[in-house]
């Protein structure tokens, strides 16, 4: 048997080089992210994994997916469902609306159920807690309206400011276009990157004066809700990251905190929700607002507190 030479050795390396190569990029073509340009802020959906959504787009085109919205009353695109006049208001912006969430499923929809009330639900896509507080100002014009007020929080309510530790947004690349391997690794760093920058952010935005403006503005509201003759309760919607590795918990206690001084009734929905894997309680793998069991268990939590509030003042 004739000894390999060294040219024989070398082709069969390059192709072992090659063929591994090529099974490398066929397998992220499988698990890779796409890029497209369905995102967190979007209501509009690639796929339907769970077959909750509807189909939106038009014969013809490319399927969309989502939650028809009905912008016609001015809530965000959520009619007002009131079968009778409302004892309960609830604020908040796109998670307390609802987005990707069918009307009937949503937090406040599922907490009348549970307390055989009405609850007005206007929170509107991209509210944070200036626009929430203008927005009850204006919903209580007339005293003696609301015997709850609802403000679902979200973290970045405080505002966020990223531009000390700006990221630049994901620009498409020729190299990204062709292979998936380039595109799942520069989709791993653009991740890493958003995340530390997104969460150093959040943090910061409770402290210092940003923290102390932002408190005086909760307890402005309470004040304005009392002065109604309501009760305000407040709700924190968690960021729907790893539980494991969640962090933010040092914002849910500051939260917490806060309203224990302000005499505040609270809901954390990090303790709520935290016993589920996060990722089973998103919309979309592309949007990661919370879908249907996250609403409905969070309504679950804020009745029992409210049931025990009443109790108590009995």
């Amino acid at each position: 048997m004739s000894e390999v030479s060294a040219k024989e050795k070398g082709t069969a390396m390059v192709f072992a080089v090659v063929a591994t190569v090529i099974l490398i990029e066929a397998g992220f073509r499988l698990i890779a992210p796409s890029q497209h340009a369905f995102n967190n802020v979007s209501d509009a959906y690639p796929d339907n994994p769970r077959g909750y959504f509807d189909l939106v787009s038009a014969e013809g085109e490319p399927e969309v997916y989502g939650i028809p919205m009905n912008t016609s009353d001015s809530l965000g695109g959520r009619p007002a469902v009131e079968a009778d006049k409302p004892s309960i208001l609830g604020l908040g912006d796109s998670q307390a609306l609802g987005q990707g969430v069918r009307y009937e499923d949503t937090l406040y929809t599922k907490l009348g159920e549970h307390l055989g009330t009405s609850v007005r639900n206007v929170a509107v896509k991209g509210y944070d807690l200036d626009e929430v507080v203008g927005r009850y100002a204006y919903e209580a014009r007339d005293p003696g309206q609301y015997d709850w007020v609802i403000y679902a929080l979200v973290l970045d309510d405080f505002g966020l400011d990223r531009t000390k530790n700006h990221v630049p947004a994901s620009v498409a690349s020729p190299w990204r276009s062709r292979s998936a391997t380039v595109n799942f690794f520069a989709h791993i760093g653009e991740q890493w990157a958003l995340s530390e920058t997104t969460t150093t952010a959040y943090l910061q935005s409770f402290s210092g004066d940003t923290f102390r403006q932002k408190s005086a503005q909760i307890r402005a509201l309470r004040d304005a809700v009392r002065s109604d003759g309501g009760e305000m309760l407040l709700v924190i919607w968690p960021l729907l990251y790893d539980f494991e590795t969640y962090p933010f918990g040092p914002i849910h206690d500051t939260l917490t905190s806060l309203a224990d001084e302000l005499d505040i009734p609270v809901v954390d929905g990090l303790h709520v929700l935290s016993q589920r894997d996060a990722s089973s309680l998103w919309v979309h793998a592309v949007d990661h607002h919370p879908n249907e069991i996250a609403h409905r268990l969070m309504a679950e939590a804020v009745a029992e507190t409210m049931q025990k509030q009443s109790s108590n003042a009995e």
